[in-house]
């Protein structure tokens, strides 16, 4: 038989229900970009009739109204409902932090005995010698009476030597004891602090309240929601010049904060944001109206600061097989599912992770696209020319944003942020500066004359040459940019001049930017030269010339 329930908060059954305190594992874990769902695992023998199946020691940020039930078994049962109540841990320690003080106690009695055992030494080695120099007084004023033998000193003197000798030991061994004793008064003091601070701690038990047909054996599925649990992607991008192709790895970076760890569970990782609300878009009616005369607002400048995850990836690496032949340390991957709204990846494994923050790199997928290799360069900015990898994402899931660490070949260049590219999507991937790609720009005349018969304008004439160089072997492709100023103003006019390179295109969305498409030969070097002209009158204040 099998149950399943979605439950808010339960219906108390009859009093006489039988509480049942039944221990549970988290069994799987899925986390969602700002929270998880955690289902745990719980085995119980039901009596015939009602009985409570209580599950004790959840998270206190357990989300009450995320409770879900499924179970099957013999028992014939059905779930009325369930209910979540907090539990102070001051009662459920009060044992141990008994024990804890009692074994204390215990350490600081020996450690007492030992101060008595010290004492006791020392104060042989004093009266030991106080009866030498008691003696030794004694037998010199007595000296003209009774003469003094020899072997009477030497006795005295050995007697005191093994006194001394015995008691000093005494002390240095009960010293040593003391000092390994304080190491262990020290750690039990910190075992009972930790328990005391129990003490406040809160945890919830779930009560789930069930009736069953016949006694029998039951295996329950209980998940519910906890916030303080998130992942990121992590990307490693690896471009294979020889083939023109950017291996993608993808590693998810998971860190909760639940207080509990999720310990050899069945890991899954969603895009899906359950945190995020759901709304429809609607649109109110708009009125036009007289407009009235509005004060003008001071402006407020604000900055925006962009987060970025660490981006991280598995080594490289060779195992000996057990048989002759060497083969490499493979990466097995999360078995994709793309749903209508969401993707998940399901680890290829069960995971560990702790329930105090620090990450878990799991290793999700790995892709191969074929790429398109550009050079792009503006050296009106910057010298060099940029290599990008242009790539469509045929994978059938989304490629996911984040900081991805930059490779070539087996050389890391850097590290690049990887925008969000649905499944169909191009994908455009910045590798660095390519060195065998030489970019010189040149202004060559920049001329100033005044024009004009009766009104005289101001004429602004310029030359720009910039080559540009291919040193491989093989052709290459190269995206020059450069622009010429935009008037915003119509008594300035800008022209382009006869004698220069026509551009290839424009960019639409930033005027006067212009794009020109070279295609070079193995060592080719191509030269572009930009002619235009900027005028306005002679007196007219301007800004932006070059």
């Amino acid at each position: 038989m099998r149950l399943l329930a979605w439950l808010p908060l339960a219906v108390s059954l009859p009093a006489a229900a039988a509480d049942l305190r039944v221990p549970s594992r988290i069994d799987a874990v899925t986390v969602y970009r700002s929270s998880a769902r955690v289902t745990r695992v719980a085995r119980v023998d039901l009596p015939a009739g009602d009985a409570r199946v209580l599950l004790e020691g959840l998270p206190r940020e357990l989300d009450d109204d995320s409770i879900r039930v499924e179970g099957k078994g013999v028992a014939g049962a059905r779930v009325f409902g369930a209910s979540v109540e907090p539990i102070t841990r001051a009662e459920a320690v009060a044992p141990e932090v008994r024990a804890a003080e009692r074994r204390l106690e215990g350490l600081q009695d020996e450690d007492r005995a030992l101060d008595d055992r010290v004492k006791q030494a020392r104060a042989r080695i004093q009266f030991v010698e106080s009866l030498r120099s008691t003696y030794s007084d004694e037998r010199a004023r007595n000296l003209a009476v009774r003469g003094v033998r020899s072997g009477e000193w030497a006795d005295l003197a050995g007697f005191v030597d093994a006194e001394t000798g015995r008691a000093g030991g005494e002390v240095r061994k009960a010293e040593s004891a003391k000092r390994e004793l304080a190491r262990r008064i020290a750690a039990a003091r910190a075992d009972l602090d930790k328990l005391n601070a129990k003490r406040g701690e809160t945890t919830k038990t779930v009560a789930l309240e069930l009736s069953a047909e016949r006694a029998g054996s039951l295996e329950l599925h209980v998940s519910y929601s906890v916030p303080s649990a998130s992942w990121q992607p992590v990307w490693d991008a690896r471009l294979l010049p020889e083939t023109s192709a950017v291996e993608l790895a993808l590693l998810g970076s998971v860190r909760q904060r639940t207080g509990e760890d999720w310990a050899d569970a069945r890991l899954a990782l969603s895009t899906a944001e359950p945190a995020r609300g759901l709304w429809v878009p609607q649109l109110e009616s708009r009125w036009l109206q007289r407009a009235q005369p509005v004060a003008p607002l001071p402006r407020m400048m604000g900055a925006a600061e962009g987060l970025a995850a660490k981006a991280g990836r598995a080594e490289r690496g060779v195992v000996a097989a057990s048989v002759p032949e060497e083969k490499a340390l493979e990466a097995p991957e999360a078995e994709a599912t793309m749903g209508l709204l969401a993707a998940t990846f399901t680890a290829p494994r069960r995971e560990t992770v702790d329930g105090a923050g620090r990450a878990r790199n799991v290793a999700l997928a790995r892709y191969t696209l074929k790429a398109r290799l550009e050079r792009t360069a503006a050296p009106r900015v910057d010298p060099a020319a940029y290599l990008t990898a242009v790539a469509s994402n045929d994978t059938g899931v989304p490629l996911l944003p984040g900081l991805a660490r930059v490779s070539v070949g087996d050389e890391l260049v850097g590290r690049a942020p990887l925008p969000l590219t649905p499944p169909g999507g191009e994908l455009k991937l910045a590798f660095g500066a390519d060195g065998r790609i030489e970019v010189e720009r040149r202004v060559l005349d920049r001329r100033h004359e005044t024009a004009g018969l009766i009104s005289k304008d101001e004429v602004w004439s310029y030359r720009i040459r910039t080559s540009v160089k291919n040193r491989y072997g093989a052709p290459a492709t190269v995206r020059l940019l450069d622009l010429v100023p935009v008037s915003r103003d119509e008594a300035i006019r800008v022209t382009l001049l006869d004698g220069g390179t026509p551009a290839t295109s424009e960019d639409p969305e930033r005027p006067g930017v212009k794009t020109w498409e070279l295609s070079l030969g193995p060592r080719q070097e191509k030269v572009v030269e930009l002619r235009y002209e900027v005028r306005y009158p002679r007196g007219f204040p301007i800004q932006g010339l070059e």
